[in-house]
């Protein structure tokens, strides 16, 4: 009995101690996973959706075994194709295991690039676009904050299926994006320097959060409140919207052309009459209500930061929210910040964020002012130069984090280097020289011809001719490259140019662009065919072309004579084109025009006043 005495103390103590020893690693364990970040606070789960907090407490261990099952028949079934499927399954994973990273990523881009391509609508294709952005940034991030995978992910939407070309209709998706983000935002960055852009968006980072709150400082807006509810309309995203519709159906040059009424068909007219009746009103709505408005959905519908926006636009220059590529640069944004804070960085490849950011720079230098006009739906995305010098700090700020103590992860590469910028800045400063010199910033288009040399001598390539030569030699070799413009022979680059400079400069409403397009195809023309030089002792027999302008008469008349060209589109270059030019068009392709205006229930002398005719009787 004794011996049995002794047998069960000893057992009872040794349970004690385990249990002791068990609670004090469940506690280190414990806040292990939340210093990873691989618990859900009861806290969380309060902005759930009721089905993911309801499983995610219920299942507990026995979630992963369910995890794993559906994780493998859901990359069964995207391996054959069955897409819908797959992202059912997908769906249950992320109610299962919230947590579980790679499935929001795969959920996400099988919304955005399989199921859209698998409808020939566009408005659909946008759609599935929109539900696979809409996945990450109102679920997936939130319910995983400290993840900087799922906010790359999300950047790289934004650049890679919008921003870029891969899908036939990303046109369309670049138009509804500005479209939508103009409606309620407006244009702030036309015509405007960066520091009154800045000035203006800070007025959203600043406004009131609630209404409640604007009220109290602002007194007179409680006029404007009274007059939208006397007219039927709430102080919401509905009635902002409204008023940027309207707003932008006045600007639109194209509704000119078109006839267009003067307000959207779904506007509030009398209210609109209303506020353009008293100007304190109209001040207190515009100045006032509306800052708060647009802070309100950019907050509530987007889950952006006004004040983050505003932070990462003083640091780049003056993105215009409009273009995809700035709201890729703000997601990445914070994918770098939370990557850099993490523990276990070397899970992470950070040297991929940084490199698509950089390239992201980039694409806004070639593409970052757009032009959106709301009558035909069409957005221009033209070259701003301004961010050149973003694109030069945004490297810096790499080549610093690379050369620091704590380096810059390549995930399973190992520590990034100096060298895996070097290919990207080559091109960045390719890019750059010929945008600077087309929109006549010499001095800029110099300093970095410069550095284009210097990095070509670094990387053995220094005793190439394009850069022994002068800027303008290497323009003219390069710029057919570079701007991707498909020329075999150098007469169809003098015609490339001029159509380029139609089409990137009249079309547009930019006649410096459209002469200095002709300034690059007339220095060509000179120089190549010697044409300006009759006593050259070699003078190819290619070279036997018209005078230079009739050059470009040609080209004028082949272009307005395209059928397959938008007739608004050569509508806008008739109506920026000078009178010299205009008048080399022939007659038939005057009929032309009138026909493909008449066809497109177009009135002829909106879109093309003064348009030669065949069948004209000469003048006496």
């Amino acid at each position: 009995m004794a011996g049995n005495r002794t047998v069960t103390s000893i057992a009872a103590g040794l349970l004690v101690l385990a249990l002791g020893a068990a609670g004090w690693l469940a506690a280190g364990i414990t806040r292990q996973r939340r210093e990873l970040d691989l618990v859900i606070p009861a806290a969380r789960t309060e902005g759930m959706p009721p089905h993911v907090a309801v499983v995610t407490a219920a299942l507990g261990t026995f979630r992963g075994l369910a995890v794993d099952m559906l994780w493998a028949r859901a990359d069964h079934l995207q391996s054959e194709g069955e897409y819908f499927e797959a992202q059912t399954l997908s769906q249950w994973i992320t109610a299962l295991q919230p947590r579980f990273q790679k499935v929001w990523a795969f959920q996400a881009w099988n919304l955005a690039y399989n199921i859209a391509a698998a409808t020939q609508v566009p408005a659909e294709r946008w759609g599935w676009v929109q539900r696979g952005v809409g996945l990450l940034r109102d679920q997936g991030i939130p319910l995983n904050p400290r993840s900087p995978q799922l906010q790359m992910e999300l950047g790289w939407i934004f650049h890679n299926k919008i921003a870029g070309k891969g899908d036939k209709e990303h046109w369309y998706y670049k138009a509804s994006l500005a479209r939508e983000m103009q409606e309620f935002l407006g244009d702030m960055t036309g015509g405007r320097t960066t520091a009154s852009t800045l000035e203006l968006f800070g007025r959203v980072a600043a406004a009131p959060a609630t209404l409640d709150e604007l009220r109290a400082k602002v007194p007179a807006v409680n006029r404007g409140l009274a007059l939208l509810a006397e007219h039927g309309a709430k102080p919401d995203e509905a009635f902002l919207r409204m008023l940027g519709r309207s707003l932008m159906q006045a600007n639109s040059r194209d509704a000119k052309i078109l006839g267009a009424g003067q307000l959207p068909a779904d506007s509030n007219p009398r209210l609109l009459a209303a506020i353009r009746a008293d100007r304190e009103v109209a001040a207190a709505i515009l100045d006032h209500l509306v800052p708060h408005l647009q802070r309100r959905v950019l907050e509530d519908r987007y889950r952006m930061d006004p004040a983050a926006m505003r932070a990462v636009m003083e640091r780049y220059g003056p993105l215009d929210w409009r273009h995809p590529e700035a709201h890729g640069i703000y997601w990445t944004e914070q994918g770098i910040a939370i990557g850099r804070g993490l523990k276990r960085r070397e899970q992470t490849n950070e040297l991929l964020i940084l490199r698509s950011r950089l390239h992201m720079l980039a694409e806004l230098m070639r593409t970052g002012r757009v032009d959106y006009d709301a009558a035909t739906h069409r957005a221009d995305l033209l070259p701003d130069p301004r961010f050149a010098a973003a694109y030069e700090r945004a490297l810096e700020e790499a080549l610093e984090l690379i050369n620091s103590e704590a380096g810059v992860s390549a995930g399973e590469f190992g520590p990034a280097e100096e060298a895996d910028l070097l290919d990207g800045y080559e091109t960045f400063l390719n890019l750059a020289v010929i945008l600077e010199y087309l929109y006549g910033d010499r001095a800029d288009a110099e300093s970095h011809f410069l550095k284009l040399r210097l990095l070509a001598e670094r990387l053995g390539r220094g005793a190439e001719p394009m850069y022994a030569d002068t800027i303008e030699t290497f323009v003219a070799l390069r710029i057919a490259e570079v701007l991707a413009i498909d020329v075999s022979n150098l007469r169809q680059f003098l015609d490339a140019m001029i159509r380029r400079g139609l089409r990137e400069g009249l079309a547009k409403g930019n006649l410096a662009a459209f002469n200095r397009y002709l300034s690059i195809a007339e220095a060509a023309y000179e120089k190549r065919y010697s044409a300006a030089n009759p006593h050259a002792k070699f003078v190819l027999e290619e070279a036997k072309l018209p005078p230079f302008p009739e050059v470009v008469a040609n080209s004028f008349a082949g272009l307005m004579g395209q059928e397959g060209m938008p007739v608004m589109e050569r509508a806008r270059i008739w109506a920026w084109a000078p009178e010299p030019l205009r008048m080399t068009l022939p007659p038939r392709v005057g009929d032309q025009l009138r026909a493909a205006a008449t066809t497109a229930g177009l009135d002829v002398e909106r879109a093309f006043p003064g348009a030669p005719a065949a069948d004209a009787m000469p003048a006496d």
